[in-house]
């Protein structure tokens, strides 16, 4: 990647709170200049490799290294997440599960009515319905409340892969930001695997400074 806006020095700061397991869970910055992501990545992979007892080959280091690189940005640039994580249990030879939050407000009396939040559950235009899985179920936080639903979705991304979106989303009271998380994996198995750990994490999360 180029010097200029696609880096920055700026570190930031966490904007959500979690005690989730370190051994499962890692925090990636969304801001970071080209020095500190090289740091990051080469002490994160080498962690990783000897975690799963696996050789660190050229191949992988650059799978990562790409993968990583379009991840920041797209997150920090176009989704406007404000904390990523990795779930370090997935091995390196598959696309890593990264989620990601995002604080919004929306004073609507229930969740459907937030902007953009129906879409969680309405199937994609450009994609047959017949080959779409949506589903929900009610989840409530200890910190976040009961007003939660998390969503799931698969739907071919090609004609060889299924992707497996998670989405959970919290609906707070007035004056207090709503939190959405999220995480999408081109292995419905992989997703399948962490769902429970997914859960476990979600309900670490909460906002600072609001004394929840």
């Amino acid at each position: 990647m180029t010097e200029g806006p696609l880096w920055s020095a700026d570190l930031g700061a966490l904007h959500i709170d979690t005690d989730a397991n370190q051994g499962l869970w890692g925090y990636l910055w969304l801001q970071m200049d080209k020095k500190t992501f090289k740091d990051w990545l080469d002490e994160f992979l080498t962690g990783l490799a000897a975690s799963h007892g696996t050789d660190l080959t050229r191949k992988l280091r650059k799978f990562h290294k790409s993968f990583y690189e379009q991840t920041l940005v797209t997150l920090r640039d176009k989704v406007g997440a404000d904390e990523a994580f990795v779930y370090h249990p997935v091995p390196l030879t598959y696309m890593p599960l990264v989620v990601h939050a995002t604080r919004f407000h929306c004073e609507a009396a229930d969740a459907a009515s937030c902007e953009g939040i129906a879409a969680l559950s309405v199937p994609h235009l450009d994609i047959p319905e017949w080959q779409q899985r949506t589903g929900s179920v009610v989840f409530a936080s200890p910190y976040l409340g009961g007003d939660g639903v998390r969503v799931t979705r698969s739907y071919p991304a090609d004609s060889t892969i299924m992707m497996t979106s998670v989405t959970y989303h919290w609906h707070t009271p007035p004056g207090t930001p709503d939190v959405f998380l999220r995480g999408h994996h081109d292995d419905p198995e992989v997703v399948a695997a962490a769902m429970e750990p997914l859960d476990d994490f979600a309900r670490t999360l909460r906002l600072p400074g609001t004394g929840q």
